[in-house]
This record gives C-alpha cells, structure tokens and sequence, in this order.
C-alpha cells in the first residue's frame, strides 16, 4: 500500500498519507499527532481545539503555570514526559504541567516511508526518539527516551489523545482488558459524575470490560483510572461505523486514564464549552507530582527505554464489539451479546 511524507504548506507539519488514514504531525512543538484523518469518509478522528483556528502551536514555555500549557493546547495526541502531573520539581529541576517534551521543538528525518523526530530536554537530562509510520488503516509510533547522564532518574511517561466527540467519541463505549476503573482519590470538578476515589465496575466479559462513557449533556468532568492486563483498548460511538484502537506494551504502561469534559460549568480553562474524551496509557496513576511518586519508573544512566505504540481506525458494524488486538495493532472483532 502506497504511503507519502510530504511537508504541509505552513512548512511547520508535516503529512503522512496511505489509501485509509492521513495524519498530521507537527515536530515544531511536541512532535503531537494533531488530525488523524479516515480517509473513506473524511472523518476526523482526534478531537481539535476549536481555539487554534487550524493553526499548529508554537513553542511553549517552561513556567510551571499550567495556562502556558492549556493556552496552546490543540488537542490530538501528546507525549507527557518526563512528569505526567502538576509542575514539580526533582533534583533541582522544575518541570512543567504533563512536562517539557510537548512543548520542545523537535528535529525531523524523512524516508520513503517513515518520520522520525528527535529532541534533547532542556530541564532534564533526557533524549528521545518518535517514529511514525504508515500500514493502512494504523499509525505505528516507535518511542524511545534516553537517559544521558550518569544519574538515576524517576519519570512518568504517558500518550494523552483526544478523541473526536462529534465523531467517534460522543456517548460511546471504552473497551479494553480491564476489571474496574477508579475515581480521581480526590475532587477534580464541580460537577462529577463519579464520586473521588469511587470502584465503577468494567463487568469484563472473557477478559474485556467496557466503560460508558458520560454524554454531552451530563455536564461533568470526570478523571477515572485502570489497570490493564493487556496493552489495547477500543472505543466505539452509537451511529458510528468506525473503531479506533491503542496498542502500547502493557508491561511499561500498565495504567489507562480516562478524562471526560463534558461541558462541565466552571471557568478557565473550557467555560463549559467542551466536549473531550481522552484515553491514555500511563506508567502510573493516579495524576499526580512526580516528585512524590513513589511508584515512579527509574531510568539509570546511559540507559534507555522504548516502546512501540499503534493508533488505528477500522470499520465495525453496531453488533460487533473489539474483543483484543492482532500484532499489527488491528482489533479483533466479536459479537455483542
């Protein structure tokens, strides 16, 4: 299957192309997937901050406000390294809100058929590495961070996507290899559908749960977190005939967070505006600083930790449901009973 890399016309993104999916990347600020695209039906996959008017973010900066990252927050796919939390800091170095990685600029090299981007972090003594490629209907993400000096270091490390909720993310249902999920331990809105620190039972059936996730109406937020077995979920809308999937290796990221803007009252930063699902595999939970993590991965000196990670986007009917996934990141399908 045909694929092409080509640079967009901003000169900032660049575009990867195959018959069925066309995504965005912007290595100017974060390497973030900002649109993955179904190419069958020009569906938008990822949820878009309707703020950015289109245009890709340029650099943040570093203060540990949380509005410099929500100002140029465009939605799409980040990667939250090296603190997942709050600002903190750790030996010295403050980090910033979901850290520094997303907001760096980060190199590019092209192929025929891949786009890798490389950045260097600045506050912390970390390389890392994101390749994307194309087969078909998934994107496949290489993901590599190094630890460059000789000191022993703890990270969190997490994918944060945003999915479309006029498309396949509106009312719909997260699957996945969990038993239950968990309430943030502690208030995260004022309007939520889940009490702090409350069990929502996932019922699995053979080894696969399903979460109902909150509609636009119900006016809450909500942060809820498992444990995975396995590294994949689906997710899937009533009305929609497109699945979109995650694989990533479960071993390394173990924790699934699960955050829900429903058009919840409040103030800065949605003003009740927005309507966001975000299903993201973490190294830990819950949110937290990461310098009081105590179950925090230590990355020693000289070494260096990757991951392979896909996203991808299938047709399924209303009577199928995913049930686990294939080593090419596509999901297998069963029957809804």
């Amino acid at each position: 299957m045909m694929v092409t890399i080509s640079r967009n016309a901003d000169c900032q993104t660049y575009r990867l192309e195959s018959d069925l999916l066309a995504v965005t990347v912007n290595p100017e600020r974060g390497a973030d997937v900002l649109s993955v695209i179904w190419r069958p039906t020009e569906t938008e996959v990822l949820w878009q901050n309707p703020r950015s008017r289109g245009l890709p973010p340029v650099r943040g900066d570093y203060d540990a406000d949380p509005r410099s990252y929500f100002d140029n927050y465009p939605g799409g796919m980040q990667e939250l390294f090296p603190n997942a939390g709050p600002a903190t800091e750790v030996e010295g170095a403050t980090l910033p809100f979901h850290g520094e990685a997303l907001r760096r600029p980060w190199t590019v090299e092209q192929t025929e058929s891949t786009l890798t981007c490389t950045t260097v972090l600045t506050r912390y003594p970390f390389a890392l590495t994101k390749t994307f490629r194309l087969d078909g209907g998934v994107l496949h993400v290489s993901a590599r961070v190094e630890n460059i000096s000789d000191t022993e270091l703890p990270v969190h490390w997490g994918f944060h996507p945003a999915f479309n909720t006029q498309t396949i993310a509106g009312s719909g249902q997260v699957y996945g290899a969990f038993a239950a999920l968990t309430s943030h331990p502690e208030k995260f809105s004022s309007s939520q559908l889940h009490a702090p620190g409350a069990r929502i039972d996932a019922s699995p059936v053979d080894g696969v749960g399903v979460f109902n996730l909150a509609p636009a109406g119900s006016r809450s937020a909500d942060l809820l977190y498992a444990t995975v077995s396995e590294g994949w979920f689906g997710l899937k809308s009533p009305g929609s005939d497109l699945l979109v999937t995650m694989s990533w290796p479960a071993e390394i990221l173990p924790e699934l967070w699960i955050w829900e803007e429903a058009h919840a009252p409040g103030g800065y930063p949605w003003w009740g505006t927005a309507h966001i699902v975000a299903v993201e595999p973490h190294t830990t939970s819950p949110f937290g600083p990461l310098e009081s993590e105590h179950g925090a991965i230590k990355i020693s000196g000289g070494d260096t930790l990757q991951i392979e990670l896909t996203l991808g986007v299938q047709p399924i009917s209303q009577k199928e449901i995913p049930i686990g996934m294939d080593a090419t990141g596509v999901a297998q399908l069963g029957v809804k009973t």
